[in-house]
């Protein structure tokens, strides 16, 4: 743990917090929580007060982002503390600060188009100043005559995106200590919000054991674009959500899990929509060559990636296959 990291629980104990954890690192190197002492299922793993949580309105990141940037460039920020444990330009990846030359290597159209064209597009143009009328507070007001790089802002922008909680209606909190808890599809742990912030064992947890907390139900195209990783526990891996057969671009709709059900025909067509994503996906990396190793973790996080979007489709093909050739051997049509 260094010195900041130490500094923070501290200050968060002096402004009344509880903490039955503590701030490491597993083998990776990833930075977490880890409990100090055994927790019973139920009990309190951390409380972090209200007055300590930094509130902003439940908008877009990019048109949120000026207040946390206003306590960063305040050194009487009553955040400090927490602030000086912020991880920095190359310790945040979303799809706000993305690597320039590694958006073609997500191999995927409407990943791409949505980066560029949402993301991307919607930080920059909110550091030019385009969408102040959209906004509480604009980047002027909240750092003066001070001049902010488009790499600065997309770095707090993101800071913001993948840092935050909806504990509150209409609200996005940054909860020091708390937004160190990394994510576990299968966790249980919840959280809870009144006088203070709390997080509550859903099991029992052994002392020097990681805390973690479910992000939601996201999908690994979405988990790379919000937080920088991908799901490696579930097995076989779900399909990207750009690879479902309900995604729509710029569409919020729900994409279930259940398997596809419905006559021959309907299985059909969507086996040769799979077969037809993955050969496209196939030879589009064929076609881009190696990912360059410039940004190691960024070339390395996209292997992942697209291992998990390959085994995903596979396996969703294989299924289809096997139900076609079950309703063909029960004496339905041939496969």
């Amino acid at each position: 743990m260094t010195k900041d990291e130490q500094a923070l629980l501290d200050w968060v104990i002096a402004e009344g917090g509880e903490l039955r954890v503590t701030i490491s690192r597993d083998e990776a190197g990833v930075r977490g929580l880890y409990t100090t002492q055994p927790v019973k299922k139920g009990e309190v793993i951390v409380s972090i007060p209200q007055h300590i949580v930094l509130s902003v309105k439940n908008v877009a990141a990019a048109e949120a982002s000026p207040q946390l940037l206003k306590e960063i460039h305040s050194p009487c920020s009553r955040l400090r503390p927490y602030l000086d444990t912020l991880p920095g330009p190359d310790g945040v990846l979303t799809a706000y600060n993305w690597p320039e030359e590694y958006i073609k290597y997500l191999a995927d159209p409407a990943m791409e188009e949505q980066l560029k064209n949402s993301f991307k597009l919607h930080a920059r143009n909110t550091w030019l100043g385009h969408n102040d009328d959209e906004m509480e507070v604009t980047i002027p007001e909240a750092i003066g005559r001070k001049n902010i790089t488009l790499k600065e802002w997309e770095h707090v922008v993101s800071l913001l995106s993948s840092r935050t909680f909806s504990i509150r209606k209409g609200a996005l909190s940054l909860v020091p200590v708390l937004d160190l808890v990394n994510h576990d599809v299968r966790d249980i742990n919840q959280l809870g919000n009144s006088s203070t912030v709390d997080l509550v064992a859903g099991k029992d947890l052994a002392a020097g054991e990681q805390v973690t907390i479910t992000y939601g139900s996201m999908r690994n195209d979405e988990l790379l674009m919000y937080y920088g990783f991908v799901d490696t526990v579930t097995e076989p891996p779900r399909l990207f959500s750009v690879d479902h057969r309900d995604f729509k671009l710029y569409e919020a709709n729900p994409l279930s899990d259940s398997p596809l059900e419905g006559p021959p025909e309907v299985l059909r067509t969507e086996l040769a929509r799979l077969r037809g994503i993955l050969t496209a996906f196939e030879a589009r990396l064929d076609g881009l060559g190696p990912i360059p190793d410039t940004q190691p973790y960024v070339a390395s996080l996209l292997r992942d990636a697209h291992d998990r979007r390959r085994r995903a489709l596979h396996a969703e093909i294989g299924r289809l296959e096997q139900q076609l050739q079950g309703a063909s051997g029960s004496g339905g049509e041939e496969l």
